[in-house]
């Protein structure tokens, strides 16, 4: 493995419960010998990894890695130190549910060096937890806040979605300004995407998904970038808003196309231009890690060409684009000359400014249609 990246995901696959609108790799049912036995082989993946790399930023997603026991996390996480050189300053996140989040859970992450939190809240509004399968409530996602802030959490982030199932306008602002009023320094704001293979997608196949009409989800979008504006979080990232000094240092790295570690079950990895994915199903990762296999379910090797459209696509998701001298820097061409027939569409279109310095969307109408746009450079 390369020793260079600087940025390690940990991927923890269990929930009590997984949402109808989740196509990521999670799965529900699984009892406490199956999580100590995951923790056991993920501890073995970490450990192969190491050798000592300098990691600035650590991230345990899901699923719900707060599905496992607090002494559990702790564990991983002091594997990872003692395999891993952790710059003392690195920022070290988890994503958490609000119903598990009580104050000596808490204290007992702080305790052990985890200093960033992101709660995937989603809405304020109980009827429409329900709808989307979420088993808090809105008090219980304010008291988890309460809770994080108790145990030393500075570094804190709420996931909020629109386009939810019957939400309207008014639902929608409502959650923005109770996320709002709790002086949250970092919010991640999504359009429901219904995914094929999901519940939600066969729910809609079948007539009975009350999605909102589009303009209403143009709306909520449009809300989200003035209130949060007007309340000094700064837009940073399509979906991303942060008061300064508290953007996600890790997920930058993967808007920026950098190389990361990525361990556990279905984790994916992006390593010396080598995109590698981890055997998915629980079980089958456990065998094979405590037997020392291979755990590589799929490897891609990434040329110079698709390697140069990633980086683009992924950084136009950033506000200040992708830098040209940068990516010159980088590759030995110049964007705005390797692709120059697809910029200039794209200026002409109103997606895209072209500055001396940098390519980036045009707002609002590049950020409505991003999609659109950056698939030109795939």
């Amino acid at each position: 493995m390369s020793r260079s990246a600087s940025a390690l995901y940990l991927h923890i696959p269990f929930c009590s419960r997984k949402c109808g609108y989740c196509d990521f790799n999670a799965y529900s049912g699984y009892k406490d010998g199956t999580k100590a036995r995951y923790v056991e082989a993920l501890c073995r993946e970490i450990a192969a990894a190491g050798e000592g790399s300098a990691l600035q930023t650590i991230f345990f997603g899901g699923g719900t890695p707060t599905n496992l026991e607090a002494p559990a996390l702790v564990q991983i996480l002091s594997t990872v130190k003692s395999h891993f050189t952790v710059a003392s300053d690195a920022e070290i996140s988890l994503e958490a549910n609000p119903s598990d989040a009580d104050l000596p859970y808490l204290e007992t992450l702080r305790a052990a060096g985890f200093n960033r939190i992101s709660f995937g809240v989603q809405t304020f509004n109980d009827s429409l937890l329900k709808l989307i399968d979420r088993e808090h409530s809105g008090e219980a996602a304010r008291q988890a806040i309460v809770h994080a802030r108790a145990a030393g959490f500075e570094n804190l982030s709420l996931d909020l979605m629109f386009g939810l199932p019957r939400q309207t306008v008014s639902d929608f602002e409502r959650t923005l300004e109770t996320a709002l009023t709790l002086d949250i320094p970092h919010l991640s704001i999504y359009g429901l995407i219904v995914e094929e293979g999901t519940p939600f997608f066969a729910r809609r196949e079948r007539g009975k998904l009350p999605l909102p009409e589009e303009s209403a989800e143009a709306a909520m979008f449009s809300r989200a970038l003035e209130k949060t504006q007007a309340a000094g979080l700064a837009r940073y990232e399509i979906s991303n808003y942060a008061r300064p000094g508290f953007a996600c240092r890790h997920n930058r790295v993967y808007w920026r196309n950098e190389p990361y570690f990525g361990l556990g079950a279905g984790a994916t990895g992006y390593l010396d231009g080598v995109r590698r994915v981890n055997i998915r199903r629980p079980s089958a990762y456990i065998d094979a890690a405590l037997a020392g296999r291979e755990l590589a379910l799929e490897t891609e090797t990434l040329s110079a060409e698709e390697t140069m459209g990633e980086t683009m696509m992924l950084g136009l998701r950033l506000v200040e684009g992708v830098s040209l001298n940068d990516f010159a820097a980088r590759f030995g061409v110049r964007a705005e000359q390797h692709w120059a027939p697809t910029i200039a569409e794209l200026v002409a279109q109103g997606l895209l400014e072209h500055t001396p310095t940098h390519l980036r969307l045009t707002e609002p109408k590049g950020l409505f249609l991003a999609s659109e746009a950056m698939a030109k450079f795939i």
